[in-house]
């Protein structure tokens, strides 16, 4: 007797529409490494059309008239504590030819800051190859304020620099909190300098970074484990009474009156962080849970679940403490830009979840079929190419029109500051940038009153008797 046997094309293991979980998670590995390269090549393109606007131009007539140095201390004594962020904008402000014809070389700086410090906090993890690194990036990047954050050197030296060097101490703190590094000396005062020049870039960063630095100092203690974080705990306090008690604050702050007293604006701190980012936490877990996944992480973590929860409970103190600046301040979230490092917080927070949530989940789920989630990728597939072909203004249409507004502003601001460099003493009246698209870098511009801070800076840059906008 003969036995038939079933050809292996035909077998359920086999079959096309049965993809198996190594299978499926190549192919999402595949293609979200192709969207995140195409979206790297989108920042770079933009990068290369970013402009000059603002306030970038009161730092470099600043450091025209008085240097560098002196320019910092003036802003310090007259503006506000941000000296080490002051110090980037007025050097490279201050420079024409930089200002001028290598622009590009901020969001290109902030970019490979970033990069650097995500290597460094995925290496701090145990997570070492190139396609989560690539992956992880993007996923910042997407929350990233740029167009403020990166494509202006003013706010990018103040909230996108700090972004860098904030996520490089957090996985060195990260490090210090699971026993992974002991504190010698040398990293104890490399540490403390990196972090009384980081309170100096912003008020988010400074009260964020105090604020997770407190928990640490008390988990070492009641571990007798690398007690000497004390001393960076310290250092950060004496940098954030050099910049918080600046004259320049003070003055500032007379400018503008304020109501809101320490008890109104933490509460208004507890409720914007529910309301504003309980959501995007539950994306960025779901984000990571799924780069676990495809980039095949087989091994367990080195951290445990305790100390994975811990940190975030850490983090999101941070996370409040960031806001509350802004709270006290403004009783709102405040400009666009400080929401960088928020987002970085969330990220972060996101991201510990979710090795948890993958770790649990993986003994049981290793190999098996994933006819459901294969649905869910063609669903989502499918929604992609219908909105790109039905719904354009909704989905691909705005990013292409903002690349040609940007290029179509680059090509305005470079035309007039080659005449405000031949006007030099003269009055000056220049075409105003009529927006009919928003762009994706930055720009703010002159006023058509000569006297507005905008007109003055951008006069005292080029030497000019006054410039104004006519329409």
């Amino acid at each position: 007797m003969t036995t038939e046997k079933i050809p292996p094309a035909t077998t359920p293991e086999n079959s096309v529409f049965n993809f198996s979980d190594h299978r499926l998670s190549q192919i999402c590995q595949i293609v979200f490494s192709l969207l995140a390269v195409a979206f790297s090549g989108w920042i770079l393109w933009n990068a290369v059309l970013a402009i000059p606007a603002v306030d970038d131009f009161c730092y470099g007539a600043g450091a025209h008239e008085r240097g560098v140095i002196q320019n910092v201390v003036i802003e310090y004594f007259t503006w506000g504590g941000r000296y080490s962020a002051a110090f980037l904008i007025s050097a490279f402000a201050g420079a024409d030819t930089l200002l001028f014809h290598y622009y590009y070389l901020v969001p290109l700086t902030i970019l490979a800051l970033n990069l650097l410090a995500v290597r460094h906090f995925l290496s701090s993890v145990d997570l070492k190859t190139k396609t989560i690194l690539l992956l992880f990036f993007v996923i910042l990047m997407t929350t990233f304020r740029m167009r403020e954050s990166l494509f202006w050197l003013s706010g990018g030296a103040t909230y996108g620099v700090s972004c860098a060097i904030f996520l490089t101490l957090i996985a060195e703190e990260w490090r210090i909190f699971t026993g992974a590094v002991q504190l010698r000396w040398k990293r104890t005062l490399v540490l403390s300098i990196a972090s009384i020049l980081l309170v100096s870039f912003n008020e988010a960063v400074m009260l964020a970074h105090v604020t997770l630095l407190f928990p640490l100092v008390v988990v070492a203690f009641a571990t007798k484990n690398n007690r000497a974080v004390a001393w960076i705990l310290a250092a950060t306090i004496v940098g954030t009474l050099i910049s918080g008690l600046a004259p320049g604050n003070f003055l500032r702050a007379g400018l503008t009156p304020h109501n809101t007293n320490v008890l109104v604006a933490a509460w208004v701190s507890f409720k914007l962080l529910a309301i504003k980012y309980a959501l995007p936490t539950l994306v960025s877990i779901l984000m990571f849970r799924c780069l676990l996944w495809f980039c095949r992480v087989r091994r367990d973590f080195a951290f445990t679940r305790n100390q994975a929860f811990a940190f975030c409970l850490f983090l999101l103190l941070a996370l409040w403490a960031s806001i509350f600046a802004r709270a006290y301040a403004l009783n709102e979230l405040g400009p666009e830009r400080a929401r960088t490092i928020d987002f970085l917080l969330v990220n972060l927070i996101g991201f510990f979840i979710a090795t948890q949530l993958y770790q649990r989940s993986r003994a049981r789920s290793e190999n098996q079929s994933r006819p459901i989630l294969a649905g869910l990728i063609l669903c989502a597939l499918v929604a992609t190419i219908a909105g790109a072909v039905f719904a354009p203004q909704q989905t691909w249409r705005p990013l292409l029109d903002g690349m040609q507004e940007s290029v179509r502003l680059r090509d305005l601001i470079t035309a007039r500051l080659n005449l405000a460099g031949s006007a030099r003493g003269q009055a000056l009246v220049v075409d105003a940038y009529i927006q009919d698209q928003k762009p994706i870098t930055f720009f703010n511009d002159i006023k058509e009153d000569p006297k507005q801070w905008e007109n003055s800076c951008f006069a005292k840059y080029f030497d000019l008797k006054e410039v104004r906008t006519r329409n």
